[in-house]
């Protein structure tokens, strides 16, 4: 499903006025209105809420983000006011209130909260109790769930929420190369450090992603299955040392020697049992805790490599590239050096998936968890374009650390972009929008798979011939069999 307008049209897209240092906010406006799947995720909320709730928060930021929608050029274009919605805001949140100046990213944070609250509130309203079946969870994946994340974040990431994405720290031990189980965490925008090692300025959008989910090499971490390969090695060694010894007793016969083999035998068949526990932990594709086994083992302590995946690519990326940095010396500094980055943006290297067929089940950590990855009934071009991105707006910050104003380049069609500054619009050539001092990026899934919109009544589901076949809903485990 592409996320822009007929290439062919020529259009504009309208300002907002600024009410008193709420450029940020503006800005802010802009970007979510140049994202289709924010604008259809609104629209499915404010249909399950019904018209009880029609003039929630996420109605009128529907209503507002609609107001924004590109229209042809030869129609007209009048400044948009947001009254109401700024209202719902600083009534809110106190933050906000006083007209003072902001953080368009801060702000992103505070808009969503309100959207998942709206949310949660329609699914309670129109149901009763909760309906898990909305989420496609089984009672087995709920009752994981919870020990994972709350459940409040995982009703928030099965329902949809395009900029909902998970991440994880992988930790993989460099002797086995099993991982440990590590639980996945909820993002909604990922904030980018612009300094490496060293003090090293960052100047490209994918150093700085590199840099995010660098390895990193951890000492002395215990490893359950490596503490287990180790004991099973002794075992095994005891077992067949003694099976010598009692073969050497047997051959000396006499009184003495049969009750020696006696014991050894009992001794032999305590090592066996303890062989095949040690075998059975070994094989299992569950993860296991050596506080619960039956006996005191040897701990194997080692080197790991720690690096931070995407376990969940949400259909919008959202970078913040953070410019505000602490000096040693103390106090802030803005960075102000120009970071590239890309029309299109490959996040395969970042995000670790199991490549799967649609619907088989994987066994993770004990339990059957569907792939989010797209089948392997498509061919390996469709898959890497899965995790494809296409810039949809860039928000600029101008001033120093402390202070600013907050302007916005908003992509209007596949051609077409525009910089806006509150009520101020004007078309821009894409190499001023890729040569401009980037602060937040927005990046839309390229090729998105269709949209099931559910109310409380009906379901329906929206076409379109450039999007892919339905892909399951569902966050993955991206942890493999084998780990510690």
């Amino acid at each position: 499903m592409l996320s822009f307008a007929d290439k062919s049209q020529r259009l504009n897209v309208p300002g907002l006025k600024n009410m008193g240092n709420t450029c940020f906010f503006n800005a802010i406006l802009q970007a979510l209105a140049s994202l289709s799947s924010v604008r259809e995720f609104l629209e499915e909320i404010d249909q399950r809420a019904g018209v009880t709730r029609r003039r929630a928060f996420t109605g009128v930021l529907r209503e507002c983000l609609e107001e924004l929608r590109p229209r042809e050029e030869h129609k007209p274009c009048e400044v948009v006011t947001p009254i109401e919605l700024n209202s719902k805001i600083t009534s809110n949140l106190e933050i906000f209130r006083g007209n003072k100046q902001q953080d368009s990213q801060e702000l992103l944070q505070f808009l969503f909260k309100m959207v998942i609250s709206d949310q949660r509130r329609g699914l309670v309203q129109d149901r009763g109790l909760v309906d898990l079946s909305i989420c496609g969870m089984r009672q087995s994946e709920l009752t994981r769930s919870i020990s994972d994340l709350r459940l409040s974040q995982i009703l928030e990431e099965r329902s949809g929420n395009p900029m909902h994405g998970l991440q994880v720290n992988l930790l993989q031990c460099m002797r086995c190369h099993r991982y440990r189980p590590m639980n996945n965490q909820p993002f909604l925008d990922v904030t980018l450090s612009l300094v490496g090692p060293g003090d090293r300025k960052i100047s490209r959008l994918i150093d700085a992603l590199h840099l995010y989910t660098e390895p990193e090499l951890i000492t002395g971490v215990e490893c359950s299955y490596c503490s287990v390969i180790d004991e099973l090695r002794v075992m095994r060694k005891e077992y067949a040392e003694a099976m010598k010894q009692m073969e050497l007793l047997e051959q000396g016969g006499g009184s003495e020697g049969f009750v020696d083999v006696v014991d050894l035998e009992i001794v032999q068949h305590e090592r066996k049992d303890w062989i095949h526990t040690l075998e059975q932990l070994v094989n299992s594709p569950q993860s296991f805790d050596l506080e619960q086994l039956e006996r005191p083992i040897l701990r194997s302590r080692g080197d790991c490599q720690k690096r931070l995946q995407f376990s969940c690519s949400p259909d919008v990326f959202c970078f913040h590239l953070n410019r505000k940095v602490y000096r040693k010396v103390g106090g802030a500094v803005k960075l102000e050096m120009y970071v590239e980055f890309p029309l299109e943006l490959d996040m395969n290297p970042y995000c670790h998936y199991e490549i799967g067929a649609a619907g088989e089940a994987k066994v993770m950590n004990g339990l059957k968890r569907r792939s989010r990855a797209p089948p392997t009934a498509f061919d390996e071009l469709t898959k890497q374009q899965y995790l494809l991105y296409d810039l949809t707006a860039v928000i600029l910050h101008h001033g120093n650390e402390r202070c600013g104003h907050f302007t916005a380049y908003r992509r209007a069609s596949p051609s077409q972009w525009f910089f806006i500054s509150d009520e101020r619009v004007r078309e821009a050539p894409v190499a001023e929008v890729l040569t401009s001092c980037a602060y937040m990026l927005f990046y839309e899934r390229k090729y998105r798979p269709k949209r099931v919109a559910r109310s409380s009544e009906t379901e329906e589901t929206t076409d379109d011939d450039d999007s892919l076949p339905d892909l399951p809903f569902e966050p993955h485990v991206l942890l493999p069999s084998d780990r510690f």
